[in-house]
């Protein structure tokens, strides 16, 4: 917008200086006038379109009106989740194309209105979400309407113009609030008042949506003051209702459970009020697979970055595989570019991803029901380095409600690392200061890429050539355990609760032709951060120091005294060892494979089967082994075609995140 704005402020200063030339003196005050009016009916223009999208998802999630009042610069309307917009009456040009909304199976899409005749927008043949992450509908700098940059057209070829307002009426009364659009759309979302004379009564565990179980059936209660007569509006398909009006009550029976994660939609009811107003209420149900199952597992995948989002897979304890569980949730919302890392608390799951809604996704900072997978914001997520300079957030770890810690590098080279605190909040989060003594140059004295372990209160993480101890209560190191010239490799818990850490070797040269000078090591701290043992590796291991690979894929087991690590330094390592803590002894090439090792390992809690995920880049491999004979021998392979499923950041399961586990 910046370049387009100096080009035209260039072109009306030649124009201005060519006056003074002809004409003499000449005052530009007018020229400039002008500019800062395009720029605020510009602004007008992207507030009217963000009023809209904040009516139409007010309507489909069944939010209610709290306050409306008249003001000077138009009618200000206060919504049930705290949003508020100022609705201000504009022009429509009489022969102009119009901009409008429309509804289809609940859904509301953007439509063109040109010569008397409403189209849906299309793009790649398909309808566009008001509500959706992408593809955007916006206005350019010149005022004319784009989608993800490109200008409509209209029948004729000719760019679309955006009109001042999208609002024909709007007008409010003491139970509804009715919105018509130029286009002649209507509908209406109730008030207070209106809400407490018809509606569903809210469940009882906070959330603005039922949930049910596969097959489930469940009594709604419903407000009906004065209500006369009731009949349905809208029901998700699949799902069973019945309506008892002199009961207030709607029985609601969930569809029978098939190979999809979820399934949900709102069920609207009308109603005729005794004063005959036509009233409506509405509510969501959903039916779901349990994602706080501790025996479930989930695999995060990056995607693509330069082509595709990533996806997250889920399996249930018997090994059932679910895909795009985000998605599915999420009406087909997807969630963000490069996903890298999550992490499962306070009922909630939060997903970081790399790059953000640089895809159409919907964040960096993504956080959702636990249960359901439903999303309840996503955020930006800006971290700045000490220096700052931008960040690639990475990994993240969660101690309370109100405060998480993500491990970050500096984008593009990654030159410098560090880890910041977020202060959490509901629809909300705060990026702290980076953590004094987490940031510096990335492998020698900033954070370590790869996850953190939350245990017993306390935050553990690699960090250079050093592991430190962070307290929760007061963002600070309170420990620091140096290990000079050895890179930390990664950091995770025991099944004796102690912290393991692979170390690199020391080298002279650079990190891409270095001269090993001694051995890699295993480290094993106590929760105090004293160091328990540091075990030589043999000397057919090499850990990798180049950025490059920055971690190895490590990961322990829950319950036998077992760790896996890939050994190679090469960047496309098609090998791994185990490590046996309590005998001390190295299993070197535990696992072959002819394809490469990405991402983080895992070791089933329950089943201890060995999960490994392996990428060609643009396609992906799950590999699960048995390894109860002390070779691996596959169980089950599954296959991520799909270039979302591309690059799998790493394996996780539910248990890691239990209560059991963390105190253990």
């Amino acid at each position: 917008m910046r370049k387009q704005m100096r080009f035209w402020a260039v072109r009306l200063m030649t124009f201005a200086l060519f006056s003074i030339l002809i004409a003499g003196c000449y005052n530009d005050d007018e020229l400039w006038d002008e500019v800062k009016g395009i720029k605020t009916e510009l602004s007008q223009l992207k507030e009217n379109l963000s009023n809209l999208q904040t009516i139409v998802s007010a309507y489909e999630n069944a939010k209610f009106i709290t306050n409306y009042e008249e003001t000077d610069e138009g009618i200000k309307i206060t919504f049930s989740d705290n949003k508020t917009i100022i609705v201000k009456h504009g022009e429509k040009g009489a022969d102009a194309p119009v901009i409008g909304v429309k509804a289809e199976d609940g859904i509301y899409y953007w439509t063109i209105t040109a010569n008397g005749e409403t189209q849906f927008l299309l793009v790649d043949g398909q309808k566009l979400r008001v509500t959706g992450a992408a593809p955007q509908l916006s206005v350019d700098t010149d005022g004319y309407w784009t989608v993800d940059g490109e200008r409509l057209k209209d029948t004729t070829g000719k760019d679309v113009k955006a009109n001042e307002s999208f609002f024909q009426s709007v007008i409010p009364s003491e139970m509804e609030v009715v919105f018509t659009l130029t286009n002649g759309t209507s509908f209406s979302i109730p008030t207070t008042k209106g809400v407490n004379s018809f509606s569903f009564v809210k469940p009882t565990d906070g959330r603005p949506y039922y949930v049910f179980n596969f097959n489930e059936k469940k009594t709604l209660s419903l407000n009906m003051d004065k209500i006369i007569s009731v009949d349905f509006l809208k029901k998700p398909e699949g799902w069973t209702f019945t309506l008892n009006k002199n009961a207030k009550t709607l029985t609601v029976k969930a569809p029978a459970y098939t190979d999809q994660s979820y399934n949900g939609g709102i069920v609207t009811l009308v109603g005729i009020h005794e004063n005959g107003n036509t009233m409506f209420a509405s509510i969501e149900v959903c039916a779901s697979i349990d994602f706080t199952d501790t025996k479930g597992t989930f695999v995060v995948c990056e995607g693509n970055m330069s082509s595709a989002n990533g996806t997250i897979y889920f399996y249930d304890k018997n090994g059932v595989e679910y895909s795009n569980v985000f998605e599915n949730a999420n009406n087909g919302m997807e969630i963000g570019n490069v996903v890298q890392d999550m992490y499962m608390a306070n009922d909630k799951i939060y997903i970081i991803t790399q790059n953000g809604s640089g895809q159409g996704g919907a964040g960096r900072f993504v956080v959702c029901d636990a249960h359901t997978f439903k999303m309840e914001y996503a955020d930006p997520l800006v971290i700045m380095t000490p220096e700052g300079k931008s960040t690639w957030p990475q990994h993240l770890v969660v101690v309370s409600p109100t405060r998480a810690y993500v491990q970050y590098s500096e984008s593009g080279m990654e030159a410098t690392s560090g880890i910041a605190a977020l202060t959490l909040s509901d629809g909300a989060v705060k990026v702290e200061p980076t953590v004094d003594g987490s940031f510096g140059a990335f492998t020698v004295a900033g954070a370590t890429k790869g996850r953190m372990v939350y245990s017993r209160g306390k935050v553990y993480a690699g960090c250079g050539q050093k592991v430190i101890i962070i307290d929760p209560a007061t963002d600070q190191i309170i420990k620091s355990i140096p290990f000079e010239g050895h890179q930390i490799k990664g950091i995770a818990k025991g099944a004796d609760g102690n912290i393991y850490c692979p170390l690199a070797a020391t080298y002279t040269g650079s990190l891409y032709s270095p001269t090993f000078t001694s051995s890699p090591k295993m480290v094993a701290l106590d929760h105090d951060g004293n160091v328990l043992s540091e075990t030589d590796m043999p000397d057919e291991i090499e850990l990798p120091i180049a950025s490059w690979s920055p971690s190895v894929g490590f990961c322990a087991s829950f319950t036998q005294p077992n760790l896996y690590f890939v050994d190679t330094d090469a960047f496309n390592a098609t090998s791994a060892t185990r490590y046996n803590y309590t005998t001390q002894s190295f299993d070197v090439n535990f696992l072959k494979s002819s394809i490469t090792i990405y991402g983080i390992m895992g070791i089933h809690p329950t089943t201890e089967e060995y999960w490994v995920g392996q990428s060609t880049y643009v396609n992906s491999d799950i590999y699960v082994y048995d390894i109860s004979s002390g070779t691996p021998t596959e169980k089950s392979h599954f296959k991520y075609n799909s270039q979302r499923g591309a690059s799998p950041a790493g394996i996780d399961f539910v248990y890691r995140f239990s209560d059991e586990w963390i105190n253990k």
